[in-house]
């Protein structure tokens, strides 16, 4: 069944995706009527009807794969993590839901989750973005750090506390009080990144309390899923990159493939993404049984982080000043590789997710 899906991607990423990345890496922010063309090709719906939001992680590994062997990791948080923020608002009031993921899905309108602040990262624990009671509406006043795509986003989930306790709101693009900084990034340079300042702004509110703690944890269950298969994908085209570049490049008038040391650095580096993708490759099928633990989240992430950063370390070691320069496909690897580490949660943060389930 997600073979025919997969060919769709591959499709889009081809016509609409390749010709241009480069320049949108260079302007450092890709066209938001991506969205609408991704919509009408049915990729923001996994192929479904964009009427309900669907639930296959199967097909949803499949998008997030093929749009991140385009080359740039960047386009595939901007086009393909609209579900980790879709299923809190599938779970708030049905209105809105019934309203906004039909819009997302076909490409209409844009939504970004927004939990990182400054001071607490994305411990959820510490939040200081506060939420008050104002007559018949609630009102947001504080600061979010680093949301891709949090400066032009038709809709923001944020996290704040209320009544000291974490609860999820619904905040539109044309609320007033809301103001973004543009922020430069190490990686996923076409993906516009921003700070976030509320000041009174008005929201909605989709859940409090430990409904709103169970969905934050799934969405970040999915976000985690997402990442590991990313860098799956990400050290596949490194890799690739790499043995194409040592059967062409010569030394001593020999291809630096048929020397053994480097024969077997990559074979070794082979080896070790075959097995890392058969495990990421079970975690997807596990989240499809809805039998996916946090813990084996966290270690599908980070040993498919871990497993790209070698990768991709070597790609531009063996490339050499090829692999130093833009727009070569191994120094963007290079480059989008240490975000996966951070973004979802550290690594540290992954360890003891893994630590308490011993």
């Amino acid at each position: 069944m997600t073979e025919p899906f997969r060919e769709r991607v591959r499709a889009f990423v081809n016509d609409c995706v390749r010709p241009h990345l480069d320049d949108w890496e260079q302007e450092g922010a890709y066209p938001l009527s991506l969205h609408r063309r991704a919509g009408a090709a049915g990729l923001l719906s996994l192929g479904h009807s964009p009427e309900q939001l669907p639930d296959d992680p199967v097909a949803l590994s499949v998008l997030v794969e093929e749009l991140t062997l385009s080359g740039a990791q960047g386009l595939t948080m901007g086009l393909a993590s609209h579900f980790v923020s879709l299923k809190a608002v599938q779970a708030g009031d049905p209105g809105v839901a019934a309203r906004v993921i039909p819009a997302v899905l076909k490409g209409e309108r844009g939504i970004v989750l927004a939990l990182t602040e400054p001071g607490a990262g994305s411990d959820l624990r510490a939040l200081e973005c506060r939420a008050e009671v104002c007559g018949s509406e609630y009102r947001l006043t504080g600061d979010k750090a680093f949301i891709c795509n949090g400066g032009r986003a038709d809709l923001r989930l944020v996290g704040a506390v209320h009544e000291g306790a974490l609860a999820l709101f619904l905040v539109e693009e044309d609320a007033p009080g809301v103001s973004a900084t543009h922020r430069s990034c190490l990686g996923w340079r076409c993906l516009p990144l921003a700070d976030l300042h509320f000041e009174r702004t008005p929201a909605r509110l989709l859940a409090a309390g430990r409904e709103a703690g169970r969905l934050l944890q799934q969405c970040l269950q999915q976000e985690r899923l997402n990442l590991a298969v990313m860098a799956v994908a990400s050290a596949d085209l490194a890799l690739r990159e790499t043995v194409a570049h040592c059967r062409e490049r010569r030394v001593g008038g020999e291809p630096l493939l048929d020397k053994s040391v480097i024969r077997q650095r990559l074979a070794e580096r082979h080896s070790e993404l075959s097995v890392v993708r058969l495990y990421v490759e079970q975690a997807v099928r596990w989240q499809a049984g809805g039998q996916l633990s946090a813990a084996q989240a966290a270690i599908a992430k980070n040993m498919a982080v871990d497993t790209l950063e070698r990768i991709a370390r070597d790609a531009v070691q063996l490339h050499g000043a090829h692999g130093c320069v833009e727009p070569a496909v191994v120094e963007r690897l290079y480059r989008d590789a240490r975000l996966l580490g951070i973004g979802g949660g550290a690594r540290e943060v992954m360890l003891e997710i893994i630590g308490r389930a011993l």
